[in-house]
């Protein structure tokens, strides 16, 4: 068993992240609050409801990150990694709550009427600030999320891309309503931004509940494959063939079993070696955990690897 230990400058980076993250949520709610007030806009109003779903996310993803870095304990052996799944569960149901409120103010506006749009130059500069702002945010956490392998962080991230995008329809929905005078364009657009914030915050949420029931990673187990291959195809060490590769993670934390075949004649000591070299290079490919690699003696009667050793697989 080869154990790759968490490194300790990416939980700096990660709580850094995570606390720049609530304080670019508060700057862009005060922004759209701003514009909101303003303009009296249905589709302000739902930008700036999503902006509180992104500061109650991101100080929801902070904490989540304080508690998965603790380390193992009696209660807890394999640590409290999977914390961040339910951080971005829980952000997952937050959005798709801002969507059905946001369809609940439009069919408000439609039964009731509404007020003209008002002060739209100002509005469109502060919504616009707003965009730039989270559009950066955004594709940093995403970054640093991957980069470390922070589910809550990617999250973070994911959700405020999906708000840049909303963002951008809201000020394409304010243009068209400065040019046209008609204010029902803008009730419209915050339909659709409702429908979306529904749809977005269902799959994350779905995503969420499925690492926590420990989904298999794809890309983890491409890269997993990727060297696994590499030794059956004869780079040293080499082996006959694998089999139930099975793997999980937590937060950051990785757990990678495999079953190893090589020749029946080879000796333990040699088996072991080549065990060891391959769950270290497993660990490289996707990260800080712990792989085993159980060996099995080869049982293919016509495995030219075995042949080669002096005796047949069988």
């Amino acid at each position: 068993m080869a154990t790759r230990a968490p490194d300790p400058t990416h939980a700096r980076r990660a709580t850094n992240a995570a606390r720049w993250a609530i304080a670019v949520g508060v700057l862009g709610f005060s922004l759209k609050t701003a514009g909101w007030l303003l303009t009296g806009s249905d589709a302000v109003f739902s930008d700036a409801l999503e902006s509180i779903v992104n500061i109650v996310a991101s100080v929801g993803a902070f904490l989540a990150l304080r508690y998965a870095e603790r380390p193992p304990d009696e209660e807890h052996p394999y640590g409290h990694g999977p914390m961040e799944f339910v951080s971005a569960l829980f952000e997952g149901v937050l959005v798709a709550v801002a969507g059905m409120v946001v369809l609940t103010h439009c069919a408000e506006s439609v039964y009731r009427g509404r007020a003209p749009i008002q002060e739209l130059d100002l509005g469109l500069l502060l919504v616009g600030a707003s965009a730039v702002l989270n559009g950066v945010a955004g594709f940093v956490l995403l970054r640093i999320g991957r980069s470390i392998g922070s589910a809550a962080l990617e999250g973070d991230g994911k959700h405020l891309l999906s708000d840049l995008v909303t963002t951008f329809a809201v000020i394409g929905g304010l243009v068209a309503v400065r040019i046209t005078g008609e204010a029902w364009i803008d009730t419209a657009v915050a339909f659709a931004v409702g429908v979306l914030l529904l749809l977005v915050g269902t799959r994350v949420a779905f995503k969420g509940v499925s690492s926590i029931l420990g989904l298999q990673d794809a890309e983890d187990h491409r890269r997993i494959i990727t060297v696994l291959e590499r030794h059956r195809q004869g780079a040293d060490p080499a082996i006959c063939s694998y089999a139930s590769v099975r793997h999980r993670h937590q937060g950051r934390t990785h757990f990678v079993d495999m079953h190893l075949r090589v020749p029946r004649t080879m000796t333990v000591a040699d088996s072991h070696e080549i065990a060891t070299r391959i769950e270290r290079e497993v660990l490289d490919a996707v990260g800080e955990g712990t792989a085993t690699a159980h060996m099995e003696p080869c049982g293919d009667t016509a495995c030219a690897r075995c042949v080669a050793r002096g005796g047949a697989g069988g």
